[in-house]
This record gives structure tokens, C-alpha cells and sequence, in this order.
């Protein structure tokens, strides 16, 4: 059961692990709710638009109660109202549901503020409300860059369990993102083209070294980005995500984020650095375009050799298909989304929308766990 469904993050990240079945879900905001939609074939389904007004008892069958409950009250970015504020109440809600359908798993998320707000008191009061229900519960602060996409977004992930014998077998996880690169394509630097599906080959601080297996090189000439250093700035280079909520000023540190994504919020203030291919005949793939300077070496006309330069040192907001690949979603799906969706609200649900890459590795364990105690009961 999907609930705080937003535009399915959850839904989506079941269905790649296989043998999950939605029966219903819940969300509020009507152009979600359209997105979601447009994503996945809901005929039949339960549905609710106000989980307050949810009557449980009408619900079918689950063993899955999934839900990112509203976050806003618990994050450092907002008030910290907690349990003061109505949507800080919610999570009891879920735990209203859980109480009358007892499903046998749950898996909830949140941001990391939730552990310690208001001194560890709020996160005791929801653990000792699901011990109250009989579940034994893990949780584990996960960040999204280290489930095969680029962005920084660290959030609590909290999962419940009826049974014993799952204790440690679905969280924590103890893995990070520290595998090479995978080459499709063989050759020299500039040519060599990696696998999509696996770590991204992205553009390193300085070439040789480590970074020269990558076979893509730092642009000389990077931006300077104001920020809270000695300096005053920090050097923005191709590939780089700059925060562009506070363009003026200089007291703010982490403005910069290396190779990677800030923190996707509802709205666009998050910008890239952008390139020019100056080749006239640019090595080109479905796959990939093979980006190549030379350290130190200025800008050339020689083919395959200065496809990674900066156009006029231009700053660019990352557009919605973008976040909503940070996020996890396929080119396909997103499709589905833009073509029904303004800007801003594709921006605001890329923000408030869990990543699909976390959920579906969290849902491989869980899948796993239950059908070996399914196995174990039979035997």
C-alpha cells in the first residue's frame, strides 16, 4: 500500500525488483496525483486522496505499508514544529493503518532531521509507537549517491518487520558506491564508452592519475563561485552542480557540489555547468559522446580532442528531466510526466519525491528475507 504516494517513487522502485503488486494508494496533491497516474495503470485500485480520512477497514490485503510521510516539520530547511505541526502528526496516521491491517512489513521515509529533532524525542515517540504495534524496527540514513545516481540527498529510511527472523537482514547496508567504471567500448582515451546502468564516468579534478581511466579531463577555465572560504570562492568546473538560491553572496559554504547533485528541493535552484562540442564531426553514440581536452593544453581543432568547453562560462538551471533522473526515473517515464506537467510542479515533485534507485535496493532485500522465510516455514 502506497501511501504520501507523491508521483509513485515507491511504486516504481517494487516493480523493477518484480513480485511486488500494488493494491492502493494515497496522495493528496492533485498534480501528483496526475502523475502518478500517467505512470502507472491504477484501474481498480484503492485510492484516497487525504490519508486522515482513510478508512483502513475498506483497504484490501497488503503485507507492505510504504510511505514517505511529510517531512517539512523535521527538516532543518523548515521549522521543526514536529508533533506542533498538523503535518508533523501524520506519521500517525500510517501507524493508524498499520494498527488495524497489521501488514507484515513496512518501509517509511524521511530526513535525517527526524532522528535527532527535539533532542531524540520525537523519533523515540514514533519507535515506541511501532514496538507498541508489535513490529521490531531498523532504520538506516541512506544517501542516493551511493545507489547509482548522481545527488547527494542523505534521508532516513525506516523498515518494520512483524517477524523476528528478519532482525539485520533488510537494513543496514554497508556498501558504497566505489566500483570502477564499466567499458562497453574499448580504445584510447576520448573513445572509450561505459556502461549506462553501472557507475557513471564522470569528469575528474585534474587528468592522469586515477581520473585518466575515466578518459574525460578537467576543462581549464572553470567558474569562480562566490562562497565561504578563504578565497572568498570556489572553482565551479563542467559537470559541477552550483546552488543558485543565494547568487550574491559569500557567506555560505558547500555552494559547489563535485561531479554531483545538491539536494533536490521544490524548486529550480540548482545549475550546472554546460559544453559546446567544437568538433566538427563529434565521436557520437546512442550511448555516450566522448568528452576529451587536454590538460593544459588551450583549445584545438583537432578532431575527438576539445569537445569539453564551456560555453561563455554559462551558468544553467538543471531542467525537470534532469532532477527527475537524479531521482532515478527512466527517460520514458519522464516523458509521461513533462508531457502533462508545468515546470515548476515537475520540479516540486522531483523534490518531495523519494529516489527509486534506494527503494528498489531496499525492496531486493526485502523480497529476498520474505520469500527464505516462506521457504523456512514450508520446509
Amino acid at each position: 500500500m502506497d501511501m504520501f504516494s507523491g508521483i509513485g517513487g515507491f511504486r516504481e522502485g517494487l516493480r523493477r525488483v518484480g513480485g511486488f503488486e500494488c493494491a492502493g494508494h494515497c496522495e493528496q496533491d492533485e498534480h501528483a496525483e496526475r502523475s502518478y497516474r500517467a505512470l502507472f495503470d491504477t484501474r481498480g485500485e484503492w485510492f484516497c486522496d487525504d490519508i486522515r480520512k482513510a478508512d483502513a477497514g475498506s483497504m484490501p490485503d497488503f503485507e507492505l505499508l510504504c510511505g514517505g510521510f511529510p517531512c517539512q516539520s523535521f527538516s532543518i530547511a523548515g521549522s521543526r514544529h514536529g508533533f506542533a505541526d498538523p503535518r508533523g502528526t501524520l506519521f500517525f496516521e500510517l501507524a493508524r493503518v498499520a494498527e488495524t491491517r497489521k501488514p507484515q512489513y513496512l518501509l517509511f521515509e524521511n530526513v535525517p532531521g527526524l532522528l535527532n529533532h527535539d533532542g531524540g524525542r520525537t523519533f523515540a515517540a514514533i519507535l515506541d509507537t511501532l514496538d507498541g504495534l508489535g513490529y521490531g524496527v531498523e532504520w538506516q540514513v541512506l544517501n542516493s549517491k551511493d545507489f547509482d545516481v548522481p545527488q547527494a540527498r542523505r534521508r532516513v529510511y525506516i523498515v518494520g518487520y512483524l517477524d523476528a527472523r528478519c532482525a539485520g537482514k533488510i537494513l543496514p547496508f554497508r556498501e558504497t558506491n566505489d566500483a570502477a567504471p564499466a567499458a562497453l567500448r574499448d580504445g584510447a582515451q576520448g573513445s572509450r564508452v561505459y556502461d549506462p546502468a553501472g557507475v557513471s564516468c564522470t569528469l575528474s579534478a585534474n587528468c592522469g592519475g586515477f581520473g585518466g581511466r575515466t578518459g574525460l579531463y578537467d576543462v581549464s577555465g572553470g567558474v569562480p563561485i562566490k562562497e565561504a572560504t578563504k578565497k572568498g570562492y570556489k572553482m565551479a568546473y563542467p559537470g559541477d552542480s552550483i546552488d543558485l538560491a543565494y547568487p550574491q553572496t559569500n557567506t555560505r559554504r558547500g555552494r559547489v557540489g563535485r561531479q554531483i547533485a545538491h539536494t533536490l528541493t521544490t524548486d529550480a535552484t540548482q545549475g550546472t555547468l554546460t559544453f559546446i562540442d567544437l568538433n566538427a564531426d563529434p565521436r557520437q553514440t546512442k550511448l555516450a559522446r566522448c568528452i576529451n581536452t587536454r590538460q593544459d593544453a588551450g583549445l584545438h581543432k583537432h578532431r575527438g580532442e576539445c569537445s569539453g568547453v564551456l560555453e561563455g562560462k554559462r551558468i544553467r538551471r538543471l531542467t525537470p528531466r534532469e532532477c527527475l533522473r537524479l531521482q532515478g526515473w527512466h527517460d520514458e517515464q519522464i516523458d509521461q510526466v513533462l508531457a502533462i506537467q508545468s515546470d515548476n510542479q515537475v520540479y516540486k515533485q522531483a523534490g518531495n519525491g523519494v529516489t527509486v534507485t534506494v527503494v528498489e535496493a531496499i525492496g531486493r532485500r526485502l523480497a529476498a528475507v520474505h520469500n527464505e522465510l516462506e521457504a523456512m516455514d514450508k520446509a
